[in-house]
């Protein structure tokens, strides 16, 4: 005699016969993340302190015709921190653009739908 329970659908069937999919399964979150974070946090921040401390000659930088001396260590967080800026910036441009693609799909598709 068979005891297992049958293997159920991710779908349900409606009156008409077609199936539907099943109600979303609500997520269940345990923490924050916040230990992981912290760690990761650290190993950074002692990755940087050995990368300032193996850094400290000074670099001439020649730029339009001014020089500038700075540390070495200054030149590479200051380019990481343009590379970031610039990341961000860049995601923020096409995030608002795939915002509008989507919001105008959904409006078309609701205009579809009225007719």
């Amino acid at each position: 005699m068979n005891t297992e329970e049958p293997a159920r659908s991710s779908e349900a069937r409606t009156e008409t016969g077609k199936t539907a999919p099943a109600a979303a399964q609500e997520r269940v979150f345990v923490g924050t993340g916040l230990f992981w974070g912290l760690i990761v946090g650290v190993i950074l921040a002692v990755a940087v302190i050995i990368l300032a401390a193996q850094n400290t000659r000074t670099a001439t930088i020649s730029f339009l015709g001014w020089d500038f001396s700075t540390p070495l260590i200054v030149l590479i967080l200051g380019s990481l921190l343009i590379g970031i800026v610039l990341d961000e910036l860049f995601g923020l441009v096409y995030r608002r653009r795939r915002r509008r693609t989507l919001r105008d799909k959904d409006q078309l598709e609701r205009l579809r739908e009225e007719q």
